[in-house]
């Protein structure tokens, strides 16, 4: 079994980093942290978070992106290991801090099983339709597949989440 040693791990939408973060304490959901902050839904269960994905309303705290770089560092320091979703302004403190990162994505192939998943969780029809409209699910494969800045690239094949590979990260 191949380990791969990595402190964040960026992760598409449905690979199930909330869940990961919720069953094993090595890990740490920072973009669910982050939209806790930003627009203060503390008191929303998991299945809320979910259906509010695509409009949380306006933004109460504004420096969520110093809060999520925050965590970020607080996790790497503590030893666990940070979840997080492609977003470039993450990728940029990365690579400035020289910050290694694995890349988790899903198979070009699972794109209905995708839509399916976030429908399932309670997501948003936009949301659904903007992450898995086919010429969008080709368009974030290929850029994920020719991105040279990741450490490690991982394709999550058809049915499989990241608690199916976690113990690839851990020691």
């Amino acid at each position: 079994m191949k380990k791969y040693n990595c402190s964040v791990i960026m992760a598409g939408p449905a690979t199930g980093k909330t869940f990961l973060s919720e069953q094993d304490y090595h890990f740490v959901d920072i973009d669910g942290e982050r939209a806790k902050y930003k627009y203060n839904l503390y008191s929303k269960t998991p299945e809320e978070l979910e259906k509010g994905k695509s409009n949380r309303g306006e933004a109460i705290h504004k420096d969520s992106k110093e809060y999520a770089i925050q965590l970020l560092e607080e996790t790497i320091q503590s030893g666990r290991i940070a979840l997080v979703s492609y977003q470039e302004e993450i990728v940029e403190y990365l690579n400035t801090h020289h910050i290694d990162y694995c890349l988790v994505y899903a198979e070009r192939s699972a794109r209905e099983e995708y839509r399916e998943r976030m429908i399932h969780r309670g997501n948003p029809e936009e949301f659904v339709r903007q992450m898995t409209e086919e010429d969008a699910w080709n368009q974030f494969f290929e850029k994920d597949k020719k991105d040279n800045r990741p450490k490690y690239k991982i394709i999550l094949k058809k049915n499989q989440y990241l608690s199916d590979i976690k113990n690839d990260f851990l020691e």
